[in-house]
């Protein structure tokens, strides 16, 4: 499902697991092209294949950009870097030291993932430390011809997450920090992994992207997302819902699996019929309850902590 998103400015579909319209690359085009993620390591071979049909040679590609390094975002990064020689790979600096060597990250995924890091999305190579650098908030890359991309750094989903706004046309990718929907999987949902999901800063994110005034939000999960106001409020909505249900069973119960029940309640009372099991079971891939409930509980557990340093009153 490759789309021309806008002049220059491609949507490739990495084909993540066999499925189309799951996960997604972009390629901004000019005489410095740039593609924004990688896609997972698994995926490495398809992204090749959709950039040469692009007509891209292996030293025509000036720059990867990466919102994080999460897995399925950046782990054909490694992949991407040796195909592309002269390519500079930029990432937030929070993330940059974990492409060259991606052991704990690596590790961290397989905690998240289980069986499916290696059936589903791979692991990651590192990256020479000489093809690494980082972009912060603000900064802007030039892919020539005039045509600019600025980064603006969005925690909230992850402490490193970068959302890319194409100057030229208005387009905002933003990775994860807007949540995931699948085409044909229903409503958006939010994302919020662990370890360092934080509701604040992600709301503020929100609301940051609201205020550039974005002519699309294009999420790499996938693709645009509708009416740019009205998906980033409902984006609000969903989170704050979210958040909300796993305080209160937190309150109860602050086991995971508490949450996780408490979150499934709050999914099967909101189900869309229409939803094939197929796109379901995709859902649950790219944003499962469990993990979501884990990051949930780890934001709590932070909250509580620091309600409790403030006070200088423990936990009972």
């Amino acid at each position: 499902m490759d789309r021309l998103l806008a002049d220059g400015l491609w949507q490739l579909d990495t084909l993540l697991g066999g499925y189309e319209a799951v996960n997604a690359v972009f390629l901004v085009e000019g005489p410095r092209p740039c593609l924004v993620e990688t896609g997972p390591q698994l995926t490495a071979a398809t992204v090749r294949l959709a950039l040469a049909a692009r007509g891209l040679a292996a030293d025509d590609l000036a720059t990867v950009v990466l919102t994080h390094i999460h897995l399925d975002h950046g782990g054909a990064v490694g992949e991407i870097a040796a195909a592309f020689p002269r390519a500079r790979i930029l990432c937030h600096p929070r993330g940059a030291r974990h492409l060259s060597d991606p052991t704990r990250l690596v590790a961290a995924a397989a905690a998240v993932y289980g069986a499916a890091l290696d059936t589903l999305y791979g692991r990651m190579e590192a990256v020479p430390q000489d093809r690494i650098g980082a972009v912060a908030d603000g900064d802007r890359i030039g892919v020539g011809a005039g045509r600019w991309l600025r980064c603006l750094h969005s925690p909230g989903h992850a402490q490193h997450h970068l959302a890319v706004l194409d100057e030229s046309s208005g387009v905002l990718l933003v990775g994860d920090a807007v949540g995931v929907r699948i085409p044909g999987g229903g409503r958006l949902r939010p994302s919020t992994p662990p370890d360092d999901f934080d509701r604040d800063q992600a709301i503020a994110s929100l609301r940051r992207f609201a205020a550039v005034a974005p002519t699309q939000v294009v999420l790499t999960h996938f693709g645009p997302a509708g009416d740019p106001a009205e998906v980033l409020a409902d984006a609000e909505d969903q989170l704050r819902e979210w958040c909300e249900v796993a305080a209160t069973a937190f309150s109860q119960d602050a086991s995971l699996d508490h949450i996780v029940r408490a979150l499934e309640r709050r999914l099967a009372a909101a189900a869309d019929p229409s939803v094939s099991a197929e796109r379901e079971a995709v859902v649950q891939l790219m944003s499962g309850v469990r993990s979501n409930a884990a990051g949930l509980r780890g934001w709590l557990r932070r909250r509580a902590a620091a309600d409790a340093a403030a006070t200088g009153v423990g936990p009972a």
